[in-house]
């Protein structure tokens, strides 16, 4: 386990950058926030002096060209995800990437196949796998209290980006945005997570409500192993933010979101009437046991930056999270086909296109 501090630079300082990880690391005990690197000069500067980092850089060939760091965090449109993290690994850096790890499988394949020849971490911020009612609901289904688990459905709903969080182009250009490589990461992501296996195949179905050249809605039907089935439902087109996720179990159901979190064994009352109980007691605050609802407020994005650096201290070298990050691009990819071609598609696994 390293003992000195790992250097880091993020790289790209718009929402989630600023927001997120510029202050995980600052609040991460085993790191030094080293520089910032944006295309806007302006905008580095100023995240940089509310942080108290030292040095910004307008582009990443004059971070590598001037200082030295141990790992980076990219936090850049996708389309620029593989060139970065490329070069990052040929100058020996650790790499936690935002979401899709890159936009075509090809480009992702060369990320993971770079980061295990050169054997450095290669993570995708999924920051749902952080939040604290999703893990919760992951050592249910490792305790085996669920039974057997045939179907997870996972449900992630917002706005319209224009509408609200980003005026960002990239966002309705094709090829790179759409809520395919935006918001279904996370659920084919979180499907692998509860699951804890790769996909096999799946059938994928879309629509755009606006006037837009990228879809604003789609459904998944993903199959696993041993019959097993996830199901997605993706959106821009909520007026809310909405998130769910419901494990179906042979020995109990589970529903869970960001903010709570219920068993539904076989002696409880019908589901709709669950649902009911649970909203009215938010609402009322008169249900027996609020403790079943309470969320602890701990920052995923702060976990998630922490294991990262848990990672890169411990000289793991190339780990299992690179694998996760391209599974989840090969099955977007073949969603886009499924789409297209109105069919079922095989999904390969990950490990077929990286030599382990």
């Amino acid at each position: 386990m390293l003992k000195k501090k790992i250097r880091v630079a993020v790289i790209g300082v718009g929402g989630i950058g600023k927001s997120a990880h510029v202050p995980a690391y600052s609040s991460n005990e085993h790191t030094s926030l080293t520089a910032l690197v944006d295309i806007d000069e302006k905008k580095a500067k100023r995240v940089a002096k509310r942080f108290n980092v030292k040095k910004t850089f307008c582009s990443v060939d004059e971070l590598f060209d001037n200082e030295e760091v141990d790992a980076v965090s990219v936090c850049t449109p996708p389309d620029s995800h593989a060139e970065i993290a490329l070069k990052a690994f040929e100058h020996g850096v650790h790499v936690l990437c935002e979401k899709p790890l890159a936009t075509d499988v090809e480009s992702g394949r060369k990320m993971a196949q770079t980061a295990k020849d050169k054997e450095k971490i290669l993570m995708v911020g999924f920051y749902r796998r952080f939040l604290h009612n999703y893990q919760r609901a992951k050592d249910y289904v490792l305790d085996g209290r669920l039974g057997h688990i045939y179907c997870v459905e996972d449900h992630f709903l917002e706005p319209n980006p224009l509408f609200g969080w980003t005026k960002a182009p990239w966002f309705f250009k094709p090829g790179v945005g759409g809520v395919l490589l935006d918001i279904a990461p996370h659920i084919f992501d979180m499907l692998n997570f509860v699951f804890d296996a790769f996909p096999k195949s799946i059938a994928a179905y879309s629509s755009t409500y606006f006037d837009s050249p990228v879809e604003d809605t789609c459904t998944f039907l993903v199959e696993y192993p041993e019959g097993r089935m996830g199901i997605g439902v993706v959106s821009w087109l909520s007026p809310t933010f909405m998130e769910s996720l419901s494990i179906y179990g042979t020995g109990q159901n589970l529903f869970v979101s960001p903010n709570f979190i219920l068993n539904a064994n076989p002696n409880d009352i019908l589901e709709v009437s669950l649902w009911r109980a649970a909203s009215e007691s938010l609402v009322t605050k008169k249900f027996p046991d609020l403790s079943m609802l309470r969320t602890r407020k701990v920052n995923p994005y702060q976990r998630e930056i922490n294991r990262f650096i848990a990672l890169v201290r411990s000289n793991a070298g190339f780990s299992a999270s690179a694998l996760d990050a391209l599974s989840v691009l090969i099955t977007c990819d073949k969603a886009k086909t499924a789409i297209e071609e109105k069919r079922t598609v095989q999904v390969p696994s990950p490990e077929e296109f990286v030599d382990l």
